[in-house]
This record gives structure tokens, C-alpha cells and sequence, in this order.
């Protein structure tokens, strides 16, 4: 896994509680206290996982209120000052979730081991979207919370129903 996602955890946990409950969440995992990630660095997925759960444990918080901190934190705060080309067309939550595979296939010309997810769309109306979510890390709760992310950046109610193990339907509000 690429190490924007336990870099973005990172700025999460220092933003909302403090470096000080960082170097716990770390040591928790069985890291040095001054771990740092790099957004482009390989990290294990299972050293991922490990500080993911160690923020649960340290926060006392649930598996999916963390994911979907993490959603809303990801599409709000950091992936706009990370990616922001990627933020300039999209003009609604729509229109953005649509683009996701270009943009995963961008991303993994230009950083090297890169294996984000793919998805597969289907379009029942126009305000029905159904997303097949792909990817080897089976990490469907984090995805929906990023849709949850997505929805508050284009500041648009979206209804987001898990239809099967991987996948999801979006009702867009308009």
C-alpha cells in the first residue's frame, strides 16, 4: 500500500488529537514513536492495517467510525493539497466518482508499485450510479466512506446503499 494512506491517517490523528496521541497510536502498533510515512513509500499492507486498528484502539473508537473519518478526512483535506488537478473539472460527486479509474490509472503510470483499486459503473438512471469496487485489499468500508467523503466535498445528501460484498448504489439528490 501506498503511504498516503498511513500518511493521511497521520495528519488525521494529529489534527483532530495531537502528536502526542500519534506516538501512542504507533507505539501501539509496535513502531517507533517517530515513524514517519511517505506518500509515495511501499508499506506493507499489514503495517497498514496494524496502525489503522491501533487508532481504534488508542481513540476507543469503532472500526467504521475511523474509516469514515478517514473518508471525510481524505476527499476534504488532504487529497485536494495532495492531487488537486484531480479536483479542478468535477463539478459534482457524480461527475467525480465517474473519473476514479482514469485517475487510479494515472496514478499508477507515475508512481512506481502502485496498485490502487479499479471499478466497474453501471447507470440504471441519472440519479442512480452502481459501483463494482476491485481491488485486493478488500477494503469495501473504507471505500464507501470515501463516497461518504466525496458526498460532503460537493456538499450533495448522497444515499449510498452496499448491494453485495463490492458494491455499492449512490442516489444523487438531484
Amino acid at each position: 500500500m501506498k503511504g498516503a494512506i498511513a500518511n493521511c491517517m497521520a495528519k488525521l490523528v494529529i489534527d483532530k488529537r495531537g502528536i502526542d496521541i500519534w506516538e501512542k497510536v504507533l507505539e501501539n502498533a509496535g513502531l517507533d514513536k517517530n515513524t514517519k510515512f511517505l506518500v509515495i513509500q511501499d508499506i506493507d499492507d499489514n503495517t497498514v492495517m496494524k496502525v489503522i486498528n491501533s487508532v481504534c484502539t488508542v481513540l476507543n473508537k469503532s472500526f467504521q467510525k475511523t474509516a469514515n473519518a478517514f473518508g471525510i478526512y481524505w476527499m476534504n483535506y488532504y487529497a485536494p493539497k495532495l492531487y488537486p488537478i484531480y479536483f479542478e473539472n468535477p463539478k459534482t460527486a457524480k461527475e467525480f466518482l465517474l473519473r476514479m479509474n482514469e485517475v487510479h490509472n494515472q496514478i499508477t503510470k507515475n508512481i512506481k508499485n502502485a496498485s490502487p483499486p479499479s471499478f466497474e459503473y453501471e447507470q440504471p438512471d441519472e440519479k442512480t450510479l452502481i459501483i463494482t469496487y476491485k481491488s485486493k485489499r478488500d477494503l469495501m468500508i473504507f471505500f464507501i466512506a470515501l463516497i461518504q467523503g466525496v458526498g460532503k466535498y460537493f456538499n450533495e445528501n448522497l444515499t449510498i446503499i452496499q448491494t453485495g460484498k463490492n458494491k455499492v448504489k449512490i442516489i444523487f439528490p438531484f
